[in-house]
């Protein structure tokens, strides 16, 4: 790859918190590393400050943190969906405004959801480019087909509107950035006329990294960790975790993460009935996680549908294998036999069989996470991953647009 002169990026991430705000400012951090200027625009009250002095972090955008309202009752939640949905248009609004008066050479953005998402990002392509400017927009598609957040029906939004809108924004995008050939896959197929996606690593979780967290061996329990999310698979977790305990009476499961589209009160109900399993419901702080994981035995992530998962990237860098089904590029990153165990999804037996090989084995536990935290260094580090996004960005270079080859 040709060295990097210095380009003026702009990261647009939505939410304060969480797991693609994460991802973002790791990124963040990675790309001032190599020289460029990074400004973050964010949410209010961001979970984490940016570790590089080279990020100018803007935390102005009226959006909010991933568990507030959490508790609300039903009714209360719809006015508050209207209430966040006017300051959803505001927060794009703002970007806008920003990247017109700022000129950034490059802005990325993230996670589209919704018809308004892609508007907005139409408008952000022409305020990139406004006077002739060779500025390029770019976008991260953790999900390029969102997730639907009703409580039934099918798991991937499917309104004619979304998906031609989707169809108009990644059309005007210079670089679309996925995170696994699955999910390129993925991509081309629903938007055929967007043009190819370019793959980068997922990177690790070093925001997380601290004291050792010990062999795997030492973990007391199995544990689920991240969004209660109708595609996670949670039933089929605990499906699972019925035959596991039939097997081996005494194991312990913990559920933690904040809810988005299950019925909590069903999910509380079940996990009643199923002895060793502790729901902790809510959004785990950043300061309680490498705890939480380095108690584990190993991290199960059982999703029916998925692209790529974070939480996959944080069991490797805290030396914790994973038991997970194969969607998505889960497996890719897992590799059966080599950090973890892939089973087949919507198979409880087979998941169950891959937990209890686990419980059962705790030297080859120790010895998958162990592989799991080696590989972090191997082209998944932060600045590898950054490196390779700045490269797509120069590949889209237009005419005219900053020199970023010395």
């Amino acid at each position: 790859m040709p060295s990097l002169g210095t380009v003026r990026f702009l990261l647009v991430e939505h939410s304060p918190a969480g797991g693609l705000f994460q991802w973002t400012l790791q990124l963040a951090d990675a790309l001032a590393r190599l020289g460029h200027e990074v400004e973050l625009l964010t949410g209010r009250g961001p979970e984490l400050a940016a570790r590089h002095p080279g990020v100018r972090m803007l935390p102005v955008l009226p959006t909010w943190h991933p568990s507030a309202g959490a508790a609300l009752p039903a009714p209360l939640r719809r006015v508050r969906r209207v209430w966040r949905a006017v300051r959803h248009v505001e927060a794009w609004r703002r970007v806008v405004r920003h990247v017109r008066r700022t000129r950034p050479d490059v802005v990325q953005l993230s996670e589209w959801r919704f018809p308004v998402d892609a508007w907005a990002a139409l408008a952000v392509g022409r305020a990139v480019r406004a006077g002739g400017r060779p500025g390029l927009l770019g976008d991260v598609a953790h999900t390029p087909v969102p997730f639907t957040e009703d409580g039934d029906g099918g798991l991937y939004k499917s309104g004619g509107l979304l998906l031609r809108s989707l169809r108009r924004a990644y059309a005007g995008t210079d670089v679309v950035l996925v995170l696994g050939e699955r999910s390129r896959e993925g991509f081309v197929a629903a938007f055929p006329d967007a043009g190819q996606p370019v793959v980068v690593p997922h990177g690790d979780e070093g925001i997380y990294a601290g004291e050792d967290p010990g062999p795997a061996a030492t973990g007391e329990y199995l544990l689920f960790f991240g969004a209660l999310a109708r595609y996670k698979g949670l039933d089929l977790l605990l499906d699972a975790v019925d035959l596991v305990v039939a097997r081996r009476p005494g194991t312990r499961v913990v559920v933690a993460g904040p809810c988005v589209d299950v019925d909590l009160d069903a999910l509380r109900r079940r996990c009643a009935t199923v002895p060793g399993v502790e729901l902790r419901a809510g959004y785990v702080p950043v300061a309680d996680v490498p705890a939480l994981v380095a108690g584990a035995r190993a991290l199960v992530t059982p999703y029916l549908v998925a692209n790529a998962s974070g939480v996959v990237h944080l069991a490797h860098t805290l030396r914790r294998p994973v038991v997970t089904t194969d969607v998505g590029d889960l497996a890719a990153a897992v590799g059966h036999g080599r950090s973890g165990v892939v089973c087949p999804p919507g198979d409880s037996a087979a998941l169950a069989a891959g937990m209890l090989r686990l419980l059962e084995d705790p030297a080859t536990a120790t010895d998958l996470g162990d592989a799991g935290y080696a590989a972090t260094g191997d082209g998944s580090a932060w600045d590898d991953v950054a490196g390779r996004v700045a490269a797509a960005y120069l590949a889209r270079q237009r005419p005219g647009a900053v020199d970023v080859a010395r």
